[in-house]
């Protein structure tokens, strides 16, 4: 196995044996990469497979063939391996020409968002087996193995599967450059996250207008009126992704994360990739990519809330018990309905009249149950209680829970006697 220390660095020219200088990248092992990385070696006509443990390193490596003609790939027949960050979009199975392909190929994203910005051309970069001798730099741009090395690859991956591709390729565990910048673009992946919960201007300012055009073929104004059509529309939005990752390419940064969205009715799950440059100095989005389809992440995500209704049940309950109105009336909604009572206006009303008789003494919660709802969240749980004069009473007590940045706001309450 080879560790390099360096960073990143791009270089050209040719070396002593006519070799074609190109991106020698090092991936360091930051908390952002994923459990498992396919990293191609030009240079040495290998194909490592990395798996982020401890320390990052190589489970297994094998002899591969890259393009006949050294060098970054450029233009549609020009023979060449391109050099980037790049996915693995599925698998193909039953191909036609043995010889060349062998008996399975996972096809690649090339180009890439950032590879179209540059003029890239070119398509069907495949990963693939050989049915004839394994050569070295016998390919048309793609990488090809010998059929029992793609076989343990297709035991041992899965589409979405990163794979750095460079002249030479290093890997570090002792490095914190790209710990660092990893951390930089988690934080902007959030709070374009958060922008985009918001409907805040600020969600469009996370883009380079003009790159993020030549990536997607189409003026950035396109995207931008469309975004803000669906927003104007939604009353609400709400998004949760789970497993965030980062890598570093020769000029660029590639952000992935699987994503749950909401809105209204709507509900989708699905896999995306953000790429991002420096634009002025700072980080911009420049291309965006979806990833393979993922399963529904419904049941994550009414997980992934449960923690947090329960905080917000639990200053509603105290601010219930304290009787204190203004407290208890800003987790409402200013239109919310409790019972057949409608408004905050004639909540305080009714809720004045009760504490000022017999003030609340005990009130017991019992665990929520949470569904979608088209205005957010339901929330169904046992409830009992008592107030000073001796009353009690227990029922099922069902909120709807709308999202709101910093938590939620109840739009709708209603209590069933058990």
């Amino acid at each position: 196995m080879r560790v390099f220390t360096a960073v990143c660095i791009l270089l050209t020219g040719l070396t002593s044996t006519g070799y074609t200088q190109g991106w020698k990248p090092v991936i360091e092992s930051t908390p952002l990469i994923p459990d498992y990385v396919l990293a191609v070696d030009k240079e040495s006509q290998k194909l490592h497979l990395l798996v982020h443990k401890s320390p990052l390193h190589a489970e297994v490596s094998f002899t591969c063939a890259t393009g006949q003609i050294a060098g970054d790939k450029e233009i549609e027949g020009d023979l060449k391996t391109p050099e980037g960050v790049y996915f693995i979009t599925g698998k193909r199975t039953g191909l036609k020409d043995f010889e060349l392909y062998g008996d399975m190929a996972f096809p690649l994203d090339f180009p890439n968002p950032v590879d179209r910005i540059k003029g890239k051309t070119g398509y069907g970069i495949w990963i693939h087996g050989r049915g004839k001798k394994l050569v070295p730099m016998d390919t048309k741009g793609c990488v090809a193995l010998v059929n029992s090395d793609i076989d343990y690859l297709d035991h041992n991956i899965k589409p979405g599967a990163p794979v750095v591709i460079g002249e030479n390729v290093g890997w570090s565990n002792g490095e914190e450059v790209q710990s660092t910048e990893s951390a930089q673009l988690e934080k902007k992946v959030r709070k374009w996250i958060a922008d985009w919960e918001a409907r805040d201007s600020d969600f469009f300012a996370a883009y380079a207008p003009k790159l993020f055009a030549k990536s997607e073929g189409r003026p950035f104004r396109a995207f931008e009126n469309r975004k803000k059509r669906i927003f104007s529309h939604a009353g609400w939005i709400d998004i949760e992704i789970y497993n965030l990752h980062a890598l570093r390419g020769p000029d660029y940064w590639v952000t992935w994360f699987d994503q749950y969205y909401r809105s209204g009715r709507l509900s989708s799950s699905s896999a995306k990739r953000l790429y991002w440059q420096k634009v002025n100095g700072v980080w911009k989005i420049v291309g965006r990519e979806y990833g393979p389809a993922i399963r529904s992440l419904r049941n994550r995500y009414l997980e992934t809330k449960l923690a947090g209704v329960k905080d917000f049940l639990a200053e509603w309950k105290k601010c219930w018990l304290s009787a204190d109105i203004d407290k208890y009336l800003s987790l409402y909604a200013s239109q919310a309905r409790q019972g057949r009572i409608k408004g905050v206006s004639s909540i305080r009303e009714n809720k004045q009249s009760i504490w000022k008789e017999r003030s609340p003494s005990t009130l017991d919660l019992g665990k929520p149950t949470l569904h979608e709802n088209p205005q957010g969240l339901e929330v169904v749980f046992r409830q009992k209680y008592s107030d000073s004069s001796g009353y009690s009473d227990k029922g099922l007590k069902t909120l709807i829970l709308r999202p709101e940045q910093d938590g939620w706001l109840i739009v709708d309450e209603q209590w069933r006697k058990l």
